[in-house]
């Protein structure tokens, strides 16, 4: 264990056509537990689980019990994202194959509907799970945004964004969080979505690949800060973390995990930090 405390200053600039805040915090941080693992990608479900992928498949930890549990299924290939945000419903997706596996809480592979061939349209880098129990992917070919029922029933979609979002190529990452779909174009911005596939508004934040939405905070990392920013009242806080070297992160309430190369640590803050 060990408690660090980082050092605060303020410094505020104009953000856009308003005037917004930029602020560095000093939360202290407790070191909880290193884990091993030599990942390509990692997540967290609301259980606090860690998951993790490489060539070997998906490993999820269960720091509760100190369990370990193993997925993988060379048919489709290697494993390009998981997402975790129902941890009695883990989505798969296996790039090369355009395949999705959903995986039970033992990461089980669940049985796939008669009408479900598991299959995506169009070569999708991007999916994300949805609320409403099925997924959102972007189609290239197409240009918009797709969701699909858990049978791959097609639910909702997008107009195409190059009338819509015309600045937009193809996007980095997306996430459902708060009803709402959030879509990030590094050069462009983060785009935001209804559930229906509707367009609402661009948060002006670029440069972002992989990131979070907690309420109205936009959370991600960079190789040693945890940046938030709330995209209501324009204010972005620094976080400056004891790490240097920081490939990904994510945070939950008082915790925040970070993936430094060959592990994974999990960092205990005294309250939530946001």
């Amino acid at each position: 264990m060990r408690s660090l405390t980082v050092y605060i200053f303020f410094t505020f600039l104009g953000l856009m056509a308003g005037q917004g805040t930029l602020a560095q915090s000093s939360p202290a941080l407790t070191l909880v537990e290193s884990i091993a693992a030599n990942s390509d990608f990692f997540t967290v479900d609301p259980l606090g689980n860690l998951y993790w992928t490489n060539r070997e498949g998906l490993t999820k930890y269960e720091p509760a019990s100190k369990t370990y549990l193993h997925y993988s299924n060379p048919r489709f290939g290697q494993i390009h994202l998981v997402d975790a945000s129902d941890p009695l419903n883990v989505m798969v997706y296996h790039r090369d194959f355009m395949h999705i596996v959903w995986l039970d809480r033992n990461l089980a592979e669940k049985e796939a509907p008669h009408s479900a061939a598991g299959i995506l349209p169009g070569f999708p880098g991007v999916v994300c799970s949805s609320a409403l129990g099925g997924f959102w992917v972007f189609v290239p070919q197409d240009m918009r945004l797709q969701q699909y029922s858990q049978d791959f029933r097609l639910q909702a979609q997008s107009l195409p964004f190059f009338e819509i979002l015309p600045a937009f190529g193809e996007p980095a990452f997306i996430t459902e969080a708060n009803a709402r779909l959030y879509v990030s174009e590094p050069n462009a911005g983060i785009a935001v979505f209804d559930t229906f596939g509707n367009f609402l508004f661009i948060i002006e934040k670029k440069g972002i690949e992989r990131f979070q939405v907690q309420g109205n905070h936009v959370v991600w990392f960079s190789e040693k800060e945890l940046i938030n920013f709330d995209f209501v009242l324009q204010e972005e806080t620094l976080f400056l973390l004891p790490e240097t070297k920081i490939r990904s992160g994510l945070v939950s309430g008082s915790k925040i995990w970070v993936h430094t190369g060959n592990d994974i640590r999990i960092y205990q803050a005294a309250g939530r930090l946001f």
